[in-house]
């Protein structure tokens, strides 16, 4: 699965993408994620490296809290939501272990032991 290359390029704009109802069955892991736990699925547009080409679109998934930095995603960027949604699935445990007990907690109390 090849990931899109985003680093250098200029975030040109974002969109959020939203999952209404628990009937939307064909991303059932971004559904619930976003739904119960309030993750955001974005979908991000670059800037490509050559000026004549055509942005680059990738998705990510970021925290409710998202500040506009798509370095902050707790995913890599993906070309499309399928992607995402495998990505998810397979690194579910480690992404609401990161959710529910924090990265920087988690690096102060290793710091401090």
């Amino acid at each position: 699965m090849q990931q899109p290359s985003t680093a250098n390029n200029t975030l040109l704009g974002s969109r959020e993408l939203r999952f209404h109802n628990r009937q939307e069955s064909s991303y059932p892991n971004l559904m619930r994620f976003c739904l119960d736990f309030k993750f955001k699925v974005l979908q991000l547009l670059f800037s490509p490296p050559d000026s004549d080409a055509a942005p680059i679109k990738v998705v990510v998934m970021t925290r409710a809290d998202y500040s506009g930095d798509p370095n902050s995603a707790i995913t890599p960027a993906f070309a499309d939501l399928n992607q995402l949604e495998r990505y998810v699935a397979d690194n579910q445990v480690d992404i609401l272990h990161d959710y529910l007990f924090g990265v920087e907690e988690l690096a102060e109390a290793s710091e401090a032991g």
